[in-house]
């Protein structure tokens, strides 16, 4: 039996998103989706083409502003090792402020004092429709039918009233922003 004459294989590596291995195989990374790129590229990559790419950075923070206030953002997201969704809460929270030229945390204590009545009025609010639903002289079905729906509700408004002022206060306070910015 003859031996095969074997061939040496040469695998070149051309570029970071392309692999050739082989004579006749070429391996190329396209990603799917917006959402896989966002979930499987390193952050220091993400940084640099949502720097040169507004598309790119609105996909990521919900917003698109000019390059100058895109650098000010990600270096405020290093400097506080925010993560993207904290960077749009804080926005929507008006504690990050975004201007044509300029972005900048702007904590203010009244966000959180603001959170807390609205959650405790709705609270009070709340309760006196569920203790108005327990009195009252309907079937047994529609008083449960009423006491979901209210938890329903309340269970929405009090995600929304922490998701806009309670949470991105505690953000500010965990990444060390209060402690820099106080007095």
């Amino acid at each position: 039996m003859s031996e095969l004459n074997p061939t040496k294989i040469v695998q070149l590596n051309l570029a970071t998103e392309q692999r050739n291995a082989g004579r006749d195989y070429h391996e190329y990374f396209v990603p799917g989706s917006i959402k896989l790129v966002l979930a499987t590229w390193p952050k220091a990559k993400l940084d640099e083409i949502a720097l040169d790419n507004s598309i790119m950075f609105r996909y990521r923070f919900g917003f698109e502003p000019t390059e100058t206030v895109r650098k000010q953002v990600l270096e405020i997201k290093n400097q506080y090792d925010f993560t993207d969704r904290e960077i749009r809460w804080l926005r929507h929270s008006g504690q990050l402020s975004i201007a044509t030229k300029e972005a900048k945390l702007k904590p203010t204590r009244l966000m959180p004092m603001i959170g807390w009545s609205q959650v405790v009025l709705f609270s009070m609010v709340c309760v006196g429709m569920v203790m108005q639903i327990i009195f009252s002289t309907a079937p047994a079905w529609k008083q449960a039918l009423g006491e979901i729906t209210v938890a329903g509700l309340s269970f929405g408004v009090f995600w929304v009233l922490n998701s806009l002022y309670i949470a991105p206060w505690r953000t500010l306070k965990r990444s060390g922003v209060l402690s820099s910015t106080a007095h």
